[in-house]
C-alpha cells in the first residue's frame, strides 16, 4: 500500500510530464489543483496538452508574467486567476 507522499509525489510526476515543467520545488498539491483547474478550462479534447502547455509556457498580461515562471513564488496567484473563471 502506498503512502500519501507516495501517491502525491506520483500524480505530481504525472502532472510534470504532461505539462513539460519540472516539478523541482514547486508546491506539489497546488500544482496538482493548478493542473485540474487547468485542465478544466482547455485541457480536455485532442489539443487538451497542447494548449496547456501552450498557456503555462506564455506570458499571461493579467498577470503580468509567464505562469511557468511564477510556479514557485507566484503559484497562488496562477491559481487565483484560474479560480475567477469558475
Amino acid at each position: 500500500m502506498k503512502t500519501d507522499q507516495e501517491i502525491l509525489d506520483n500524480v505530481a510526476l504525472k502532472v510534470s510530464e504532461i505539462l513539460d515543467i519540472p516539478v523541482g520545488d514547486i508546491d506539489k498539491t497546488k500544482f496538482i489543483y493548478l493542473y485540474t483547474l487547468l485542465y478544466n478550462m482547455m485541457g480536455q479534447g485532442p489539443d487538451g496538452d497542447d494548449n496547456m502547455r501552450h498557456w503555462m509556457t506564455t506570458h499571461n498580461k493579467h498577470l503580468g508574467f509567464c505562469p511557468v515562471d511564477g510556479l514557485i513564488d507566484r503559484i497562488q496567484d496562477i491559481i487565483s486567476y484560474l479560480e475567477s473563471f469558475l
